[in-house]
């Protein structure tokens, strides 16, 4: 009677572990954008429009479809002085939930205006939703985007940037240089991107930022060009 509970035991044990293997992804990505006061709403707009082209495009389709997979999961969240979640976790496995995903960013209004500026909490949030993930990723990613230096908030960038690193998180950058900090990308370098493979795309102010984004978007998920900078201008 041991033996057969032993063994019905292991069978379960295997086909629970299947089950999980099965449940992969390439790459989980939250997109932690930045929305302080800094973003007037043109720019908040020409942000929100970029990112929602970057999604749709189809460079973006064909390296989602190239993957080990064919699949990733994406989570947006909006930060300055504080958070917010505005597309949960979502399955990509193809053009049309990739095209659900930007509907969603193109119909959900701002969250809030905040004047300040703390990417060390973009960050925190980003890191806590890979708990959340509902596959099993090979790579986790955050692609965090703003046009300033921290201003705010209890906890240095560093130290949120370090503590994601920690946990097997990579921190990719694409700081904006236009308005009051034309050098944010060299804060951006020293305090932001970091972990496997992290890189930085610099957008030459928010005219630039949607084919930045894209670009950026399309080296994340085919893991390519690490440890590398990238720059664009239009």
């Amino acid at each position: 009677m041991r033996t057969f509970w032993f063994a019905a035991a292991l069978a379960a044990a295997l086909l629970g572990g299947m089950r999980h293997a099965a449940a992969q992804a390439d790459l989980a990505l939250v997109l932690a954008v930045d929305v302080s006061g800094s973003v007037s709403d043109e720019r908040f707009q020409l942000q929100r429009e970029g990112i929602a082209k970057a999604l749709d495009s189809d460079d973006f389709a064909n390296v989602v479809s190239a993957g080990n997979y064919r699949t990733i999961e994406i989570a947006v969240v909006e930060w300055a002085e504080e958070q917010s979640v505005i597309v949960p976790w979502t399955v990509v496995r193809g053009r049309e939930d990739l095209a659900q995903v930007a509907l969603r960013l193109r119909s959900m209004p701002r969250t809030w205006v905040h004047t300040r500026t703390d990417p060390s909490g973009g960050i925190a949030a980003a890191d806590a939703l890979f708990n959340k993930a509902p596959l099993l990723p090979e790579r986790k990613v955050i692609d965090l985007s703003g046009d300033g230096e921290q201003n705010t908030g209890e906890v240095p960038t560093t130290e949120a940037r370090d503590a994601a690193m920690a946990r097997d998180v990579t921190i990719n950058g694409l700081p904006i240089t236009s308005g009051d900090e034309p050098h944010v990308d060299d804060w951006y370098r020293a305090n932001v991107v970091g972990g496997p493979g992290h890189f930085m795309v610099v957008a030459d102010g928010f005219d630039a930022f949607a084919d930045a984004f894209r670009r950026k978007l399309t080296t994340e998920v085919a893991g390519l060009t690490p440890g590398r900078l990238l720059a664009y201008a239009p």
